[in-house]
């Protein structure tokens, strides 16, 4: 039978994750949880299945739960990146990439149905051990996630709606920039099979990668399927890639190469990560305000295109700028300054 958007969303504004789940007003039947969408903290359009059942139970909701949290902590890692397959006559596969780094990843936020986990790199100097603290990428997973920003070629981001009988089950990841614009976003469901935990993502357009993005003008838009993995020393990021090539319009034209990624993190406990932690402590505000102006931002229908650079300055440098004012002025006036990081933020969206 149709049941309305309303009648199986009450006490969901209430709901406690360690009781997760609550009484369908109309049938009486426990909804484990319902389709969220991220636009806003309200409650959110929900419907049963067509068949009215709910294949999700409470335990399998906090396995995920237990996998996406598994992934905070301090991490050495290594990201390994090689080209496979030429697809395009005539290429000839570039070198492979290989990089290390040290990062801590911490949880800063958690509802129950969205969890936030942020990445800092904390890189010291071999000879001096003078520590450099760089804000990194950003996850953000959500349950039955019915609204995602989909990355469309040329620096453009769509709001997309989702089916909420497609999404039952699973956990959207999105991922963001060091700046906190968006990057990319894809749903897929956690698979528990003994002491494996893994997430798979569908196919995800992306933006090029950092390592890429000023060294290449060959392609335009990374295609990939994301694999997150738990494992007994942390977890691990694998990627299947194909570089694509688009017009500009966004319409795919040729996939040049085939790529594999493979990103380790691996739990270390000797490592001084406290340069990070006080950069994180001095500057959170600023980013909190941030990721909120974004938040906004995105939530609006339609599509949202960024400027490379404004006034010669790509955005994370000028957003990076603020930051360390922030943290040099040890402190943050929400009130005084979410304006002027709402202007800075406005200044690269192109109309």
């Amino acid at each position: 039978m149709t049941r309305s958007l309303t009648t199986c969303i009450a006490l969901a504004g209430a709901l406690l994750w360690s009781a997760p789940l609550f009484a369908c007003e109309e049938c009486g039947c426990e909804v484990a949880a319902t389709p969220h969408s991220h636009q806003t903290n309200n409650a959110q359009p929900a419907e049963h299945a067509a068949d009215h059942t709910h294949a999700v139970t409470s335990a399998e909701i906090e396995q995920d739960r237990k996998a996406i949290l598994a992934m905070a902590g301090d991490y050495k890692v290594t990201f390994q990146f090689q080209e496979t397959v030429g697809i395009k006559p005539g290429y000839e596969l570039k070198e492979p990439y290989h990089s290390e780094a040290t990062e801590f990843i911490e949880v800063i936020e958690d509802r129950g149905d969205f969890i936030s986990l942020q990445h800092v790199l904390v890189l010291h100097d071999e000879e001096t051990g003078e520590a450099r603290v760089v804000k990194h990428w950003r996850q953000d997973w959500t349950y039955q996630d019915t609204q995602i920003n989909a990355y469309r070629g040329n620096n453009t981001w769509e709001h997309v709606a989702l089916d909420p009988h497609e999404v039952i089950g699973t956990w959207s990841q999105a991922v963001y920039q060091v700046d906190d614009s968006p990057r990319y976003e894809s749903y897929g469901k956690w698979n528990h099979d003994g002491a494996r935990s893994a997430w798979e993502s569908k196919e995800t357009w992306r933006p090029l990668p950092r390592r890429e993005y000023t060294k290449r003008s060959d392609y335009g838009v990374m295609v990939a399927r994301n694999r997150h993995t738990i494992t007994p020393a942390g977890w691990v990021h694998e990627q299947d890639n194909n570089k694509l090539v688009i017009d500009e319009d966004g319409n795919p034209q040729q996939i040049l190469v085939h790529e594999s990624g493979l990103n380790v993190y691996d739990r270390v406990d000797d490592v001084d990560f406290a340069a990070g932690h006080e950069y994180w402590q001095a500057t959170q505000a600023y980013w909190q305000d941030v990721r909120a102006i974004w938040k906004d931002v995105l939530a609006h229908p339609g599509s949202v295109t960024l400027a490379k650079v404004v006034d010669d300055q790509p955005m994370y440098k000028t957003m990076f700028a603020m930051a360390k004012e922030v943290k040099e002025a040890g402190n943050y006036d929400t009130q005084a300054m979410s304006p002027v990081v709402r202007e800075k933020i406005e200044a690269y969206l192109v109309d």
